[in-house]
């Protein structure tokens, strides 16, 4: 019929007592890693849309409430956000800067920054092309 269905593929059961065919959870895939001072949030999925928005904000919120004070979401595999993604960058960033952190964002495809600057993101969070000017950026110094 041509009608799109939010379908996802079964999982299988995880332990005793779990159904026989069990239905992933929507969860983005990233990994986070300390990168000197600065905790780098890598994300993995090409296609950042609001399903997958809760479970961002909960590892990213998990890493800040462990201590992480400078984060950088780190784009670069990342090929299209919606409008929610956007909203959830702004709320990372307020979650880091009320913990008396900050965000910047790493190397975002061409058509992910399109998106970020027409939102005005760019003129909040820093968006840095290379790893290590983000991570430089944190100093007292600014990378100076």
């Amino acid at each position: 019929t041509g009608v799109a269905r939010n379908w996802q593929e079964p999982s299988a059961p995880k332990g005793p007592g779990e159904p026989a065919i069990c239905l992933k959870e929507k969860t983005v895939d990233l990994s986070i890693e300390k990168l000197g001072d600065a905790t780098v949030i890598r994300m993995q999925t090409p296609r950042v849309v609001y399903p997958l928005l809760p479970s961002l904000v909960a590892k990213t919120k998990e890493a800040v409430d462990g201590g992480a004070r400078s984060l950088i979401l780190d784009l670069q595999a990342v090929s299209y956000i919606d409008s929610a993604t956007i909203g959830c960058i702004m709320d990372i960033y307020r979650l880091a800067k009320d913990k008396g952190g900050a965000l910047h964002v790493l190397a975002p495809q061409a058509r992910v920054e399109t998106m970020l600057s027409m939102a005005g993101v760019h003129k909040i969070v820093p968006i840095f092309r290379e790893e290590d000017e983000a991570v430089r950026a944190f100093s007292p110094e600014g990378g100076k």
